[in-house]
């Protein structure tokens, strides 16, 4: 196993911006907020948190102090560094964003007036409560899965060329380690995990003896054309089993790489 390298110009960024919705808007800004969010998520590894709040009515139980506005959005937001900030700010989603949907919110200079405030994160830890549900179920049960599949690593014979054939169609930027090793980080959060050991099936592909990884995309068949069009095929499915869909595509040397969409 490689280790890797930090560099030190690599620190995450991260802030917290205000945005203020127009009245008689919030519909229609929420549902934009939503799907801004979604494509963040789709088409920007590097933004590693993107969380978009709004005002939550007092209760006997929580006020807020000082009282917030109704129509307040709340960003918290970090990068992982100031060029991956710049690539949000100046990139397609942003931008068309801010073209398709600047006029739901209060404006200031033909723009949507915000405030912005850059921090450095000084301690603390991130705990979903998704993450929370998983760990108390496992400390209660006794029959619960530990030691989740965390990693895969890939060994080519050709590594420039499988690193651009992956690039080209998952989009995965790289970091090195030792010997050039060529590590692909992923946002540090928790998403549904599924294993399994299953009987081979020789004639049938996906099921020749040995291990498989798959990666989640939102849309097979674009993945598949993807991987064709860059020199990789297509192998297996769509597919559903089980509940969940799956398919396989072959990468320029061979190796088998499932696809599989969110369950």
């Amino acid at each position: 196993m490689s280790h890797v390298h930090v560099n030190a110009h690599a620190a995450p960024v991260s802030l917290t911006s205000n945005w203020f919705i127009r009245p008689g808007c919030e519909e229609a800004a929420d549902a934009a907020l939503r799907a801004l969010a979604l494509e963040v998520e789709r088409q920007e590894p590097d933004t590693l948190t993107y969380l978009v709040h709004r005002h939550r009515p007092d209760t006997p139980k929580l006020q807020s102090l000082p009282p917030g506005g109704p129509l307040t959005v709340l960003f918290f937001e970090t990068y992982r560094n100031a060029d991956a900030f710049l690539r949000h700010v100046n990139g397609p989603v942003f931008t068309q964003f801010v073209q398709l949907h600047g006029d739901l919110f209060v404006q200031s200079n033909g723009k949507p007036f915000t405030t912005v405030e850059f921090l450095d994160t000084l301690a603390g830890f991130v705990r979903t409560t998704e993450t929370a549900a998983v760990s108390e179920a496992a400390d209660g049960d006794a029959t619960a899965n530990r030691h989740p599949g965390v990693m895969f690593e890939i060994i080519a014979r050709d590594q420039p060329r499988l690193k651009t054939f992956y690039a080209d169609v998952f989009g995965w930027r790289y970091t090195t380690g030792s010997q050039g090793f060529a590590y692909v980080p992923f946002p540090a959060r928790v998403n549904p995990l599924l294993g399994g050991i299953g009987p081979a099936q020789p004639d049938t592909p996906g099921y020749a003896p040995g291990t498989n990884f798959y990666l989640r995309v939102e849309d097979l068949e674009s993945a598949i054309a993807r991987a064709v069009e860059y020199g990789g095929q297509r192998y297996v499915g769509p597919v559903s089993v089980d509940g969940y869909t799956f398919a396989m595509i072959k990468d320029p040397e061979g190796n088998a790489i499932g696809l599989i969409k969110p369950f």
